[in-house]
């Protein structure tokens, strides 16, 4: 929970300073999560490169404070690497796609998710700052309740109570670049983005309880981070037509 509280305390810092420090710090998120999934997967036998999946993961946080086309080009230089890479080590036909294929699942989703923050920040601090708030709400509901539930069930329910509860605070203060109600429909995409994005977690990893505290730390972002600035985009371009 101190961790959780430290992360959001950094987060809200970091859009208060503007988008250089959310670059930093999701970057380093990113690089750290894709490192520990990397690992993870190497001892399970794989080939995946940490150094690379570091980078990349890193990386793609980077290249999306430029735009979505040194996005995509970052996300090439990627798989490129990791191909490469995997190639260097004279593996076998099987364990060399095996080997890429480990390194760019343990950096591509993390990367996005942090991209996703940068993004949503280049159209608007009020769509960062709700995106990140959201979030925050679900962790804190999932974790207060989840931690001493005895389903998996209860965790995510309290978190998606919790997106409600400050949603409707959004509408009322009429948070750009939202405009009243139609907020609803992006809490809506938080409740549903947020746990699905935790079993993405899951499925990244080799093995459910396998150690990541970092991706564990952006694993709500997951799904829910690259759809979010591409919806509220279409969601601007509406209401300013």
């Amino acid at each position: 929970m101190r961790l959780g509280l430290l992360w959001f305390g950094g987060v809200v810092a970091a859009l208060a300073v503007g988008w250089p420090a959310v670059t930093v710090l999701y970057a380093g998120a990113a690089g750290w999560a894709a490192m520990q999934a990397a690992v993870a997967w190497a001892e399970e036998g794989s080939g995946a490169d940490r150094v690379v999946a570091a980078v990349g993961g890193g990386g793609l946080v980077v290249a999306s404070a430029f735009g979505t086309g040194p996005l995509g080009l970052a996300a090439i230089l990627l798989v490129a690497a990791a191909v490469a890479t995997g190639a260097l080590g004279g593996r076998h036909r099987e364990a060399l796609v095996e080997a890429a294929g480990t390194t760019v699942q343990s950096a591509l989703f993390v990367g996005l998710a942090g991209a996703g923050v940068v993004l949503s920040l280049r159209l608007d601090i009020g769509a960062a700052a709700v995106l990140v708030v959201l979030v925050a709400a679900y962790e804190v509901g999932d974790y207060i309740v989840g931690s001493g539930a005895g389903n998996a069930v209860e965790g995510p329910a309290a978190g998606i109570v919790a997106i409600a509860v400050v949603t409707v605070v959004v509408v009322v203060l009429d948070v750009p670049p939202f405009e009243g109600a139609d907020a609803y429909t992006f809490g809506a995409l938080a409740a549903i983005g947020c746990p699905l994005g935790q079993l993405l977690g899951s499925a990244i990893l080799p093995r459910v309880d396998a150690p990541a505290p970092a991706l564990r730390r952006l694993d709500s972002l997951l799904l829910l981070g690259p759809l979010w600035p591409l919806l509220v985009g279409l969601y601007m371009d509406s209401t300013a037509g």
